[in-house]
């Protein structure tokens, strides 16, 4: 039982988000759910005779002064069969801040308190329905910013990857179970086969490496990130911005140093969520204006997720386009070649000598073309794998959580070193120590082995109602 949790109190929240609407949902869960609809409506009794998952209309009412509040419906959900493994109400009212306030306030003076944030998941949690990495993904579903991010939290909630993690469970308590055997009964079993002992290891190891192949795409769709369209003045950083968008976010004239400021958009790129920022450009300059705006520029690059240095292929590249390409090795970023309607890339640059490492994509803001390869490029940088477009077509589990990422690789560690354990023919003890360490770590990622504290935080970053 996480800190703050109580299977005897009766728990209200607003379940709908806030604002004018057709239907809102006051959610009530607990022993005393059903008692506290019936003050609502003032029918002693008669909510927990209702049959479950069905809807009734009642008239809700002030509790003191029978006032109506609302013509509403009433949603019935006997335990265990409920969202929470509770007696759950769902009271459908009519949509608007002050009626929601109004019955929900009303559920709270008939016996109810106020959920705490993230508290009717942490009760499905608690009780069964869901195991911890579900738990976390219905936050991720709630929180989607794009399609394919939606799709991907759906398959979390429905078991995914916790399915997928229960098979490399299998694998491991299979080779424990030889090992401790042979532990406990070295006459009868005899010594337990290292060639078997290592098949299932080795399969458990397999597992945890594809999903860690997923982490570094799926912790995108969730966490998104940040490019910055960089390099000198009149390249068109805004025109291509404004394409990549669909709108004219940013000012576009012929004049150089037009963009004095950082400028951000909101984009979708391959199904992540992506937070782009039209800089200034880079060069030296008496203005002081534009010299602040280059100071912004030369930061935001400092800090971006990947550097997208757009490059105009009517004018060869300049010094400080070399400068600045050279001052990205070793990061994400990509070349984008724009004004390629017009002339293609060119095929001779004075950063020759890194062009083998770089990704260049010719575009141009004015006919669109190379806009679908440019975003593939960007997504391919930060992922580091060429593949997700496998990740997007197949839909198998991602790993989405840095918390899911750090207990897979500890998992990984603890296998590997059992493994070298094994082929070094020290006692088999040893091995079972590290076999218990990533099982531990597995546990962790579905709950059965995390801290307290730990899920407590889990649950506070939901939002009120969930």
């Amino acid at each position: 039982m996480t800190a703050g949790a109580s299977p005897s109190e009766t728990i209200a929240a607003i379940a709908t988000g806030a604002g004018p609407g057709g239907v809102g949902i006051v959610r009530i869960s607990g022993p005393d759910a059903f008692a506290v609809a019936d003050t609502l409506h003032r029918a002693s009794g008669v909510t927990g005779l209702q049959a479950g998952h069905t809807l009734r209309r009642v008239l809700l009412r002030e509790p003191e002064s029978g006032e109506p509040i609302d013509d509403a419906l009433l949603a019935v959900f006997h335990t265990p069969r409920s969202l929470t493994g509770e007696d759950v109400v769902e009271l459908q009212c009519h949509g608007g801040v002050v009626t929601l306030q109004r019955v929900l306030s009303a559920a709270l003076r008939s016996g109810a308190r106020l959920a705490r944030p993230g508290e009717f998941t942490e009760r499905a949690f608690l009780n069964g329905k869901l195991d911890l990495a579900q738990a976390e993904a219905v936050a991720d579903l709630v929180n989607a910013q794009t399609v394919t991010a939606q799709r991907a939290a759906v398959r979390q909630v429905s078991g995914a990857l916790s399915h997928a993690v229960r098979e490399i469970t299998h694998h491991l308590s299979g080779a424990l179970a030889l090992i401790e055997a042979s532990i406990d009964f070295p006459e009868e079993i005899g010594d337990a086969d290292p060639a078997a002992v290592d098949t299932l290891l080795g399969q458990a190891e397999v597992g945890i490496q594809t999903l860690l192949q997923s982490a570094a795409y799926g912790r995108r769709l969730t966490e998104g990130l940040t490019i910055v369209l960089a390099g000198r003045p009149n390249v068109g950083k805004s025109s291509l911005l404004n394409a990549l968008s669909g709108t004219e976010r940013a000012i576009v004239t012929p004049i150089a140093g037009t963009t004095r400021d950082v400028v951000e958009e909101a984009l979708n790129l391959e199904g992540i969520p992506v937070r782009a920022l039209d800089t200034a450009g880079v060069r030296d300059t008496d203005d002081p204006v534009e010299r602040i705006g280059v100071e912004r520029a030369r930061a935001a690059i400092q800090s971006a997720d990947v550097v997208v240095v757009v490059l105009d292929t009517t004018a060869p590249p300049e010094d400080d386009d070399t400068a600045l390409i050279h001052s990205l090795m070793g990061r994400p970023f990509v070349v984008a070649w724009n004004k390629s309607d017009i002339t293609p890339p060119l095929a001779f640059v004075p950063w020759s000598d890194v062009r083998a490492n770089v990704a260049e994509v010719a575009t141009s803001a004015t006919t669109g073309a190379g806009l679908k390869e440019l975003s593939l490029a960007i997504v391919h940088a930060i992922t580091d794998d060429a593949g997700s477009n496998a990740f997007r077509e197949s839909n198998p589990p991602l790993v989405t959580s840095a918390r899911h990422e750090a207990a897979l690789r500890r998992s990984g560690e603890s296998i590997a070193a059992a493994r070298a354990t094994l082929a070094s023919g020290l006692p088999i003890e040893l091995i079972a120590v590290d076999t218990h360490g990533a099982l531990h770590a597995l546990g962790e990622i579905t709950g059965e082995t995390t801290r307290e504290e730990i899920i407590a935080g889990i649950f506070a970053r939901f939002c009120l109602g969930k």
